[in-house]
């Protein structure tokens, strides 16, 4: 196990620095490099100061767009905006890697992404390419391909500056009604989703990019989302191993650099504290049972998740407990605020330390950060520069994992005849050129395409618009969008729209854009088609498979209940993802 796990640093890159020893740190700087805050994308001035002293290990990186700001972004507009945050975005990290060097240790920063696919948006409003989803990769049943993908994310990462994925998700996704996973696993079977992930971490860390599993032991059977409540899991433990846990072990034997906790509670194995604040999770069962000897960090911990411990009780009980870690940052509106925090950690440590009976033990402090700097010696020093092979690759996943779950109407025979051509399209303004694909597509292949593109809740005056461009067609296409929960508007409208098209004798064609776990709410769609995320290449391949250019060649990676409804949507959900 070990040396798997130094054979994979060593692949890492091929630079390596003259960092000093945890042993050689004062308490201070210890504690600076286990906080990692988030920074957002052209809003890192405030972070100049403790980057400079050495005080911070690094940073999770978002934007404001997507969170906190709505941009209007349309089909004209996409481009403009996406090339923007993209120069922010390589800005910001150029910024905070060249106030790193001023570091009296010359420590380099972690500089990580959530860089993941499907109804995760947050790489998209930060100008980074379009990752096809776990889910879509695993429907090619491609382990190779999923290395090469995942080899191709790591050039983008290194492209902008960045040298961490938070990622690849680990989890195995076996509550269908999961508010958070969904499309970020590879699926609902711990072994193939073991597998997969096993090869996302060869495709990062063989490319110079550290791989941060997650969320362990395992987010998959949560019916509650962490970013607003507390998740529970009341799985034994054994069922626990066998269904999540499981999956973990294969990727830390492929020598995943870091291993994310989560905020879900798992009263059979601890009855009162979340995976984050428990020793039995963190060091009895990753540590001891599973040999795990990389850097563990939390999740986010401005989540509610983490109850109503104070900033002071989160970095002492977090850290004693075997994170090496912590996502420590305020929450979106207060972002600004997260610079005093590895100061405010700092203090509470050396408090700490002083103490009749410390909580933490400043032996274990410097293990943990020995094992941050043993990864962080051979990180890239600096960003590449050309080309990624992202775009060839991306394509390829598209073309074998785009899945055609039924087609009871036989629509590709009909489809030949068919002139007049009705696209309706439920998707957010960032996905607005890869939906618009399906009209290309068809157009490219002589159809004539009425086209809408409409917000996932769509207005009331919606289904006016709907009816017009189903009048004037022969058949029609809806891209449907769903991420956490079914949008009660569009989940009515979709419904009038398939019932409309088969009173007027027209065939109707069902395209799950983001979440297949929306699929059984149709049951009366004859034809469906799961796209697991909508990228360019996924709609374009879509509309290749309708059109009879081409094969559906992907297979479902999970279990789709054969009458349960995905839950309305009660409020609008920020992007925090």
């Amino acid at each position: 196990m070990k040396k798997i796990f130094i054979m994979s640093f060593l692949l890492l890159a091929a630079t390596t620095f003259a960092l000093p020893g945890a042993d050689e740190l004062s308490t201070k700087e210890l504690v600076g490099q286990t906080i990692m805050p988030r920074v957002v994308i052209g809003k890192h001035k405030a972070f100049k100061k403790p980057v400079q002293k050495g005080e911070v290990s690094g940073f999770f990186i978002k934007a404001h767009e997507g969170q906190l700001i709505h941009p209007v972004i349309t089909l004209e507009n996409q481009d403009k905006f996406t090339n923007r945050q993209r120069k922010k975005l390589v800005k910001t990290l150029k910024d905070l890697s060249k106030w790193a060097d001023k570091n009296p240790r010359k420590i380099p920063l972690f500089l990580a992404f959530d860089y993941e696919g499907g109804t995760v948006t947050s790489p998209m409003f930060m100008g980074l390419k379009q990752m096809p989803s776990n889910m879509l990769l695993a429907a090619t049943r491609n382990a190779g391909l999923v290395e090469k993908m995942y080899a191709e994310q790591a050039a983008e990462i290194k492209l902008a500056g960045g040298n961490m994925a938070l990622g690849p998700d680990t989890d195995v996704n076996s509550n269908p009604a999961n508010p958070i996973i969904q499309t970020r696993s590879f699926g609902d079977n711990a072994q193939a989703v073991g597998k997969f992930c096993a090869a996302a971490v060869r495709g990062l860390q063989t490319n110079g990019v550290a791989a941060v599993i997650k969320h362990f032991p395992g987010h998959g059977d949560t019916a509650t989302d962490s970013h607003f409540s507390q998740p529970i899991t009341n799985m034994p433990e054994n069922d626990l191993w066998k269904t999540h846990i499981s999956a973990f072990q294969i990727p830390i034997n492929a020598g995943a650099s870091g291993v994310m906790t989560n905020h879900v509670l798992y009263p059979f194995v601890d009855k009162e504290n979340t995976a984050i604040f428990s020793s039995k999770i963190t060091k009895d069962i990753l540590r001891r049972r599973m040999g795990f000897k990389g850097i563990v960090l939390t999740d986010g911990l401005d989540m509610d998740g983490t109850g109503n411990k104070s900033v002071q009780e989160i970095v002492l009980e977090g850290l004693s407990t075997g994170n090496d870690i912590l996502l420590l940052t305020g929450k979106p509106t207060e972002i600004e605020a997260s610079a005093y925090y590895p100061k405010m950690a700092a203090r509470f440590v050396e408090e700490d330390l002083q103490q009749e009976k410390p909580v933490l033990s400043r032996t274990d402090l410097i293990g943990s950060v020995q094992r941050i700097l043993d990864i962080k010696r051979h990180l890239p020093a600096n960003a590449v520069k050309g080309e990624s092979n992202f775009d060839t690759v991306a394509r390829q996943v598209a073309e074998e994992g785009v899945t055609l779950l039924r087609d009871n109407q036989h629509f590709v025979q009909s489809f030949k005849t068919v002139q007049k051509v009705c696209v309706v399209m439920f998707a957010d303004g960032i996905f607005s050129k890869q939906v618009h694909q399906m009209a290309e597509v068809l157009e490219q292949n002589g159809k004539t395409v009425s086209y809408l593109q409409l917000p996932r809740a769509a207005a009331d005056g919606a289904g006016i618009n709907i009816k017009k461009c189903l009048d004037d067609t022969q058949a029609v296409i809806a891209g449907t969008s769903t991420t956490s929960a079914i949008n009660p508007n569009q989940y009515e409208l979709v419904n009038q729209l398939l019932q409309q098209a088969q009173e007027q004798g027209k065939r109707a064609v069902l395209i799950s854009l983001l979440n297949p776990y929306e699929i059984p709410s149709y049951p009366q769609a004859q034809t469906v088609l799961a796209l697991y995320g909508a990228t360019a290449d996924a709609v374009n391949v879509a509309g290749e498979i309708l059109l009879g250019l081409r094969q559906a060649r992907g297979t479902l990676p999970i279990n789709l209940p054969k009458t349960a409804k995905m839950p309305f949507e009660k409020v609008n959900r920020l992007n925090f993802l």
